[in-house]
């Protein structure tokens, strides 16, 4: 997870004596075993703090710093680094290749310095494209000539913006190229195991559902690839032509294996149960990398790589004493990670060691850090499995225990049966009674929906009945009135006995009509009479409806018109319509007459019209829809009725025709309406099929056969 969990600095400071003491103040390389790859010390150095000098001008500086570290390492600089290195070929082979085995440098360009000049011998980094390598490898590898017993002065000009680790070496192609197999080879046997691992336990993960197994994978799987950027294989196999993604991803990936990290080790220790104190600095801890990845994606590289650095410090040091603390209560699976998360630091310190030189390189130091991570993983997942083995045995002896139960409970029920047979005689009856009192029940409920229906029926015809009475009644009186104006100006014309008296009566006469104004006494008495009229006409059709709804005298089977019973009911309805002010929209088809018990069926027809005013009183659409429509479908008549109310739930669909199921309020409903229309549809041969969406529409299709068949 870490390129190097301590700054190392500290350390330095203790080991530069040693290291100065055994350095040669001669900074030239014999290259002398062409069997092996020579690894170069005692490098001298110059910062170029506006990174802007060409390498004449760098030739003529003579501040060069003579670094004694085995490996050259400058930590974090903002500028570029120029490095002297002279090279005697003391070996029988001329073509000789130079290399940095640090494949994380931005820029690495090579010169030689000769008797004519300076001469480029190219250009690398993991800024540029992949395909622009010599070799293909990620270590910087540059091809030079030097022949025997013969020496050559070089310049490198080395950038970075994170931490600068210049491990410089000059090797035969053959050696080296043979040497960067062998670590491809360590690296795959790495990857490999990192991959089983991952693929092992995410198996366990879909198998158990432990959330554990879910970020130790996505942790190791990080780790694994924040390797494979160190050592850069993400610029060689997944970003070849890529490069900026290439160098922006150890942060991401790294910081990203860190967030998982946390969360594994909270879940793994259960740090929330045993230190729910400490557990909170972990916070601190993730806020530190998610800083990391905000400001790499913002471009503030050196300021991620810190944090990124710094929430490896504080996670691999406070981790630890995490660990040892709940250890130290006892905790099994903290004990195991204690023991993987050790093997892991010391793997991080070493390979620290090594990069300032307490250690030395070689093909086994070069890898501490891989052989850390590995083991790490293979312990941890170690860790998980005898966890499960620990859930396993508790999941056992809890099974143990519940099946001891069960015996006594069992022997318990064996005691009881004689009780509960007893008790079960004496519920029966008792259940028997309960029967007979439901079913008188259930008759009352009937009775009382049937009078619900008949007291809304009521309440309709008289309201509707007294519109048009009404009307009548508050017509008479100016009817009156305007008659009796009338006879008096006949009256007028009855005291003419003496034709001399002519002229004057006239005059009388025709004074007392301008003055009742008979012209609109006329005119008023006629519409007076027209709106008595219209009163009468309207009682007469709410009778004739009521008359079509009862069906007193068709109690039979008879030949029904359907369309008939519609308008009768929507007569009768005509009031709540108004005052909900619901429009009925009536799209009918050209029906036979049906064989039926015309009274139920208006029933029916009364009942789920009512159902659909009241889906529609609480709606504030301003078009409030009922849609009936009738249709001839083969020997079926369907009656369409659809309303755009509240709608009814899905899960509730199947239980509206139960008996007594109800949503309404208590003293509301009895929730037999439904059941009962379902009832008389069933006894006609006939279905009720429902379709709704919740506060968009419903429709109820009935299908009566024209023909009754018994």
């Amino acid at each position: 997870m870490l390129k190097k969990g301590i700054n190392g600095k500290i350390i330095l400071l203790f080991v530069l004596l040693f290291v100065m003491s055994n350095a040669s103040a001669d900074s030239l390389f014999v290259f002398k075993n062409e069997k092996s790859v020579g690894q170069i010390s005692g490098l001298y150095y110059y910062k170029d703090a506006d990174s802007k000098l060409s390498v004449e001008e760098v030739q003529e500086k003579d501040s060069f710093i003579l670094n004694l570290q085995p490996v050259t390492n400058l930590g974090i600089i903002n500028s570029a680094v120029w490095i002297k290195v002279k090279v005697r070929n003391e070996s029988s082979q001329s073509n000789l290749v130079l290399g940095i085995s640090y494949p994380i440098l931005d820029e690495v360009e090579l010169y030689e310095i000769n008797e004519s000049g300076v001469r480029s011998l190219g250009k690398q980094g993991d800024q540029f494209p992949y395909s622009q390598r010599i070799y293909d490898h990620q270590h910087f590898l540059f091809d030079i000539s030097i022949p025997a017993n013969e020496t050559r002065s070089y310049i490198l000009r080395v950038k970075t913006w994170e931490q600068m680790v210049l491990p410089i070496f000059v090797g035969t192609p053959k050696v080296v190229m043979e040497s960067n197999l062998t670590q491809d080879l360590i690296f795959g046997i790495f990857f490999g195991i990192m991959l089983s691992l991952v693929l092992y336990n995410l198996f366990i993960y879909f198998t158990v559902r432990d959330s554990s197994y879910l970020f130790y994978v996505t942790y190791i799987f990080l780790i694994s690839l924040t390797q494979a950027c160190l050592n850069g294989y993400t610029l060689r196999f997944l970003f070849p032509d890529h490069p900026a993604l290439a160098n922006s991803s150890l942060i991401l990936i790294n910081s990203c294996a860190g967030l998982a990290s946390i969360r594994f080790i909270q879940l793994f220790m259960d740090t929330k149960k045993f230190v729910p104190t400490l557990n909170k600095f972990y916070y601190v801890i993730g806020a530190i990398y998610l800083g990391g990845i905000i400001f790499i994606l913002a471009g503030a590289k050196q300021v991620s790589y810190n944090l990124m650095d710094l929430g490896g410090f504080l996670i691999s040091f406070y981790t630890l004493f995490i660990a040892i603390k709940i250890s130290l209560k006892g905790s099994k699976p903290a004990k195991l990670f204690l023991l993987a998360w050790s093997v892991f630091l010391i793997g991080v310190i070493l390979f620290v060691l090594k990069n300032v030189g307490v250690l030395p390189a070689n093909s086994y130091t070069n890898h501490l850090l891989t052989f850390g991570v590995a083991t790490e993983g293979i312990l941890l997942s170690i860790a998980l499995a005898t966890r499960i083995n620990d859930y396993k045995k508790d999941k056992e002896a809890s099974q143990l225990e519940a099946y001891q139960l069960l015996e006594e409970k069992k022997q318990i029920v064996l005691n009881q049966n004689i009780i509960l047979e007893e008790k079960v005689k004496e519920r029966t009856l008792e259940l028997n009674e309960a029967v007979i009192h439901l079913k008188e029940t259930q008759s009352q409920l009937v009775d009382a929906e049937k009078m619900a229906s008949l007291g809304q029926l009521t309440a309709g015809i008289s309201h509707e009945i007294n519109n048009p009475i009404n009307f009548v009644v508050s017509n008479i009186k100016p009817l009156k009135r305007d008659i009796q104006e009338i006879i008096s100006i006949l009256n007028k014309y009855g005291e003419i006995s003496d034709p001399a008296q002519l002229k004057e009566k006239l005059e009388e006469i025709n004074s007392l009509k301008k003055k009742l104004d008979s012209d609109y006494l006329i005119e008023e008495i006629n519409l007076l009479l027209k709106g008595i009229d219209e009163g009468a006409n309207r009682t007469s059709e709410i009778v004739k409806g009521l008359k079509n709804f009862a069906r007193t005298d068709e109690a039979d089977l008879k030949k029904t018109n359907i369309h008939e019973s519609i308008e009768a009911t929507l007569t009768l309805l005509n009031n709540s319509l108004s005052e909900n002010k619901i429009r009925v929209e009536k799209n009918f088809g050209s029906i036979p007459q049906v064989e039926c018990y015309p009274g139920k069926i208006n029933q029916v027809i009364m009942n789920l019209l009512s159902n659909a005013i009241d889906a529609l009183r609480p709606v504030s659409n301003p078009s409030k829809v009922i849609s009936i429509e009738t249709q001839l479908s083969g020997n079926d008549v369907i009656i369409h009725i659809s309303d755009n109310g509240v709608g009814i739930p899905k899960e509730i669909i199947s239980k509206i025709f139960d008996p007594f199921y109800t949503t309404k309020d208590v003293g509301e409903g009895t929730g037999l309406g439904l059941s009962i229309v379902y009832g008389i549809i069933k006894s006609h041969n006939g279905k009720i099929d429902v379709r709704s969406e919740v506060n968009k529409n419903t429709t109820f299709a009935i299908t009566l056969p024209v023909q009754h068949q018994n």
